[in-house]
């Protein structure tokens, strides 16, 4: 991966060194836990397309949208 460069204001660079951690881990860690409260759960997804799929008006467009998002957030 490219490395990424960002400016942070003077006042932050004592912040940053009291971590004890490389900052670029940190900005990692923090992004992660950040991805990962924004998104569903596959089995939170899974329900959801569960419920769409036994909808009575699911078009032939709907229900391959829905297999593919499924197959997109598989864990396989």
């Amino acid at each position: 991966m490219p490395n990424k460069t960002i400016s942070v204001p003077d006042d932050v660079v004592p912040i940053i060194e009291s971590l004890h951690v490389p900052f670029s881990r940190w900005v990692t860690d923090q992004l992660r836990r950040h991805a990962a409260k924004s998104t569903m759960s596959f089995a939170d997804q899974l329900v959801a397309d569960a419920a769409l799929a036994a909808s009575e008006g699911l078009t032939p467009a709907d229900a391959l949208a829905i297999a593919e998002r499924m197959e997109r957030s598989a864990p396989w």
